[in-house]
Order: structure tokens, then C-alpha cells, then sequence
């Protein structure tokens, strides 16, 4: 949480790292409670067995090994209830300073967000100005194939099956591509992340 700004709040870095380490401890601790659990039920199977076999055939039954396990499973569990009641505390705390210092670490996020736009809209517009270049260079390619059109081939093989487009035919319903409207928007739109730049106002002019 808060990764983009905590390098810039001390107090809240040592916060999550306290939260993030009590969490990990809790983690452990659960899996090592469920672990002598396991043992403890599996122990107390065994003792019973041993016991039979061992009053059965007329000897002293052996010392049970359940009674250490259960003892060890206790202390696990107080030691993660403990554990729990710590993480709420931390939790507790980290909550309160954010609550505290709310109006500061949302002008440090509005700085990091607007930093990260800037970044992306530099990305974006040069990225648009290509496109638009692109997309120049294939009106005025198919301006070409209108006034000069390619000579028909002779057709001298078998009849072909015809193919019925319903619709407009555009590069997202026919070429699988998306819309150009679609695409261009999107990459003003990221552009406009940034600060205050036009884009594309001039294509001819700038290739």
C-alpha cells in the first residue's frame, strides 16, 4: 500500500513494515499451529494402538507421546493468538497516522499520479504522431489506388466463392483490427495525461 510515496513518509514505511512482518510471523505461526495439530491427532491414534497391542499381550503400555504434542500445540496457539492480537494493534496504529496525515499523503499521491502521467502521456504523443503519420501514409496510398487503378488479372481459373460483408466495411470488422476513431482516442486520451500538448494539428507538415 501507498508503494508510489512511502519512500517519502518514514513514519508510515515503518508502519507497513511492521504490518507486513507481523503478518508473515502470523503465517508462519498458523501453519506451524496446523502442523502440530495434525501430529497431535495422529499421536494420540498411535498411543491408543500401542496401548492395545502392548495390554494385550500382557506388557506395560508405553509412554504416550500425545500429551507432549497437545503441550506444544497449546503454546502454538497462544503464540498466534498473541500474534493476532499484535497485527490488530499495528493495523490499529497505521490506520490512525493515515487518518492523522490524510490531506498530506493525498497531495504526495496527486504529485506521484500526475508524475506517472507525465511519463505516459511523453509515451502516448509520440507514439500518436507515428500513428497519425501512418494513417496519413495509407490515405494517401489508397488516394493513389482510386485515380491509378492496378490492372485486373485474367481470370483463367475455377469460380471462386463470394463472401458477403454486412455492414461498413472498416479495419475492425473486416482486417480484425481495432477502430482507427477507437485507437486514436485512446492514445489522446493518454497523451492528455500530461501537461498541455497538441498532437497531430499538422501531420503534412510535420513528416
Amino acid at each position: 500500500m501507498f508503494e508510489s510515496i512511502i519512500e517519502k513518509v518514514p513514519d508510515l514505511q515503518r508502519l507497513e513494515q511492521a504490518v507486513g512482518a507481523l503478518q508473515q510471523e502470523q503465517a508462519a505461526s498458523q501453519a506451524k499451529a496446523a502442523a502440530l495439530s495434525n501430529k497431535a491427532a495422529q499421536a494420540r491414534e498411535d498411543d491408543l494402538n500401542r496401548e492395545a497391542l502392548a495390554l494385550n499381550s500382557g506388557r506395560r503400555a508405553p509412554k504416550p507421546k500425545e500429551p507432549e504434542l497437545r503441550s506444544q500445540l497449546e503454546s502454538a496457539q497462544r503464540e498466534l493468538e498473541v500474534l493476532e492480537r499484535r497485527l490488530t494493534l499495528a493495523a490499529s496504529e497505521r490506520s490512525r497516522y493515515i487518518q492523522e496525515h490524510g490531506e498530506e499523503l493525498t497531495r504526495l499521491l496527486a504529485g506521484a499520479q500526475a508524475a506517472e502521467g507525465e511519463k505516459v502521456a511523453e509515451g502516448a504523443a509520440t507514439v500518436l504522431e507515428d500513428l497519425l503519420r501512418y494513417f496519413k501514409a495509407e490515405d494517401d496510398a489508397r488516394a493513389l489506388r482510386r485515380l491509378v487503378p492496378a490492372a485486373a488479372p485474367e481470370n483463367t481459373g475455377a469460380p471462386q466463392k463470394s463472401v458477403t460483408v454486412w455492414g461498413n466495411v472498416t479495419t475492425q470488422n473486416f482486417g480484425g483490427g481495432p477502430a482507427r476513431g477507437s485507437l486514436e482516442g485512446t492514445l489522446r486520451y493518454l497523451a492528455g495525461l500530461g501537461a498541455a500538448t497538441v498532437v497531430g494539428g499538422d501531420v503534412e507538415g510535420a513528416a
